[in-house]
């Protein structure tokens, strides 16, 4: 979750509490504390690894005796969970609205 918060602020914005949207390095270097924020205050400590584990049961399960190419596809599948929850957390003012 830190690095993509990270590379979302880079590359397009990432939701800072108390502070809005925030763009470029200098809002990279506060997603971690937004990260905690979001993560104690929206669950996302629970949602996103449990995504991760599904994720890494299910490579395990396409890949039964590969472990190194389970491991990667493991870590693939769950930076790509945490992309999909980086950026429904940026889309999240369109769907309930301003907060």
């Amino acid at each position: 979750m830190f690095p993509t918060a990270f590379f979302l602020a880079l590359v397009w914005k990432f939701p800072l509490p108390l502070a809005g949207y925030g763009h470029g390095l200098d809002s990279a270097l506060m997603t971690p504390f937004a990260v905690l924020f979001y993560g104690v205050l929206t669950g996302g400590f629970v949602i996103v690894p449990a995504l991760g584990v599904l994720c890494g049961a299910f490579a395990q399960s396409l890949c039964k005796d590969d472990i190194p190419k389970a491991r990667i596809l493991s870590v693939f599948l769950g930076s790509i969970c945490a992309l999909i929850s980086g950026i429904f957390l940026n889309l999240l003012e369109r769907l309930i609205g301003p907060w």
